[in-house]
């Protein structure tokens, strides 16, 4: 069950992929730079698996991914703030990753989506506001 009550998963995860398509993907990865830190273990770690599953879409394994990005899956799974930037930095270079990811994780876990940057969790409220 997602934050928004009584919206289905399914309108939740409709909403949150037209809204990041119309995102700018340079603003996109600086919400997560800003605020991917700040979020609960339990959503960080979800989100960093949505965007590793995302990677895996495109055929980089997760061990791929964090050699691309020059980092380790220790440092990342430590909430390392230097490894952190180094992943998303590299996603940033696949367009349209963390697009692919937000809905992902949202897919996959519409309990967490009230821990997503408070920009996109306010834009995904503003959007639903009319449904609840």
């Amino acid at each position: 069950m997602s934050q928004f009550g009584n919206v289905p998963a399914d309108v939740l995860v409709g909403t949150v992929e037209k809204l990041v398509a119309k995102m700018d993907e340079t603003d996109l990865a600086t919400v997560y730079e800003r605020d991917l830190s700040a979020m609960p273990a339990d959503a960080f770690g979800a989100f960093v698996e949505a965007m590793f599953d995302a990677f895996r879409e495109r055929g980089e394994s997760s061990e791929d991914a964090v050699e691309g990005a020059g980092t380790t899956l220790e440092g990342i799974a430590q909430r390392d703030g230097a490894a952190v930037n180094a992943l998303l930095e590299y996603a940033r270079t696949n367009p349209g990753l963390l697009k692919e990811a937000t809905t992902l994780f949202v897919e996959q876990r519409p309990d967490l989506v009230g821990s997503l940057p408070a920009m996109l969790y306010g834009a995904i409220a503003e959007r639903l506001s009319p449904v609840t």
